[in-house]
């Protein structure tokens, strides 16, 4: 008797799983009919029916897009983000557009020195040592026969020549890299310059409202600043013994070019006396390991040290100076010359100030070197 129940229970509980199926599959097959209506023609007589049956129909759900009250909020967005970036992406295209046409349409520049020429900016290549590749840069030698030639020439262009032959680049800067010759001087930096309509190329200094100055100096004397006090200060003798001259113009000539390596080798006679001198004090407190270091620098034949570049090669050979950098080496190397004398009209030969203060500079540099290494030897 229970297995009989137990038996139908099972039957009625398939069978009414087995209804509850068919019942699930006749409501979800139901709407078929009017997806399927949707791509034909007759689809129009169908909307109607759906339309009343459900809210979310297609009619209601192709309206809902065109409606401005189903989604305030975003139709609001879409209307600020339209009414901020597109605007915004004009006006920065206008203004944009409007500094190209003003810098398009903007005036040339005039050329200070003269205001019938007119120039263009331009970004020209130039050597790291100085040259370009626009136009040729003046060499040592001819630099030295400017600084030679004794003629009257304003006090700044006199130290631009200085300045220029100093660092002119008579020492050839290779240094090795890895195995490779790496030379500085094939190095280039943008430089910015004036391309004028007279066919000439300047370098450019200042522009102030629209006019272009090409050197310090032109800039000064527009501005009328004097550089009085620099040239009385470095030049009393040349204004005070040619006062038929120009205001700030000097007549000088300058001789004795010397190299780093030229200054160096007066440099070491200095160090080969005081060290000669130390080595015969009895008094001079060197320990004997000392004495032998500075026994071991001096070349007692030529009364110098050993080697044309000690004691920043403590060695006794030969270099070839003019191949041989000291820029790692030194902090007051220089690569080109420097005059050792100077005279100016109607004045006395006298020893150019800047050598002087690049021999002491050189001087104090290397008894440095040799102090230290000696004191390493205690």
């Amino acid at each position: 008797m229970n297995i009989r129940n137990v038996w139908r229970l099972c039957c009625v509980s398939v069978a009414s799983l087995f209804w509850a199926s068919c019942g699930s599959d006749t409501s979800t097959q139901a709407p078929v009919p009017e997806v399927n209506d949707l791509d034909s023609p007759e689809s129009s007589s169908a909307e109607p029916a759906s339309s009343e049956q459900s809210p979310t129909s297609s009619s209601s759900l192709e309206s809902a897009p065109v409606s401005s009250e189903s989604q305030p909020l975003s139709s609001a967005e879409e209307g600020s983000s339209s009414s901020i970036d597109e605007p915004g992406s004009s006006e920065s295209l206008e203004s944009s557009s409007s500094k190209e046409s003003s810098s398009s349409s903007s005036e040339p520049l005039v050329l200070a020195r003269d205001s019938s020429v007119t120039c263009s900016k331009i970004d020209d290549y130039e050597s790291v040592c100085g040259s370009t590749t626009t136009s040729s840069k003046l060499s040592c030698m001819d630099l030295q026969e400017f600084l030679k030639a004794d003629t009257a020439v304003s006090w700044m262009t006199f130290k631009k020549w200085e300045d220029d032959l100093e660092k002119c680049g008579a020492i050839e800067e290779s240094v090795a890299l890895y195995g490779v010759i790496y030379n500085p001087c094939n190095s280039y930096r943008t430089v910015t310059k004036l391309k004028c309509s007279d066919g000439l190329t300047y370098k450019w200094f200042k522009e102030e409202d629209g006019v272009v100055y090409t050197s310090e100096e032109e800039y000064n004397k527009a501005k009328g600043i004097s550089s009085s006090s620099v040239a009385e200060s470095s030049s009393s003798e040349a204004e005070s013994s040619s006062s038929s001259l120009p205001k700030d113009y000097v007549q000088c000539s300058e001789d004795g070019f010397a190299l780093f390596a030229d200054i160096l080798a007066e440099v070491q006679k200095e160090i080969y006396q005081r060290m000669s001198d130390a080595l015969e004090n009895p008094d001079s407190g060197l320990t004997d390991a000392q004495k032998e270091f500075y026994e071991d620098l001096l070349d007692r034949e030529n009364k110098k040290l050993k080697g044309n570049l000690s004691p920043y090669y403590m060695d006794d050979y030969q270099y070839d100076i003019m191949y041989t950098s000291l820029k790692y080496d030194s902090k007051h190397w220089f690569n080109g010359y420097i005059a050792k004398t100077y005279t100016c009209v109607g004045g006395t030969l006298k020893t150019n100030e800047h050598y002087q203060e690049k021999y002491d500079n050189i001087l104090k540099e290397c008894l440095n070197i040799i102090n230290q290494a000696a004191e390493r030897l205690d």
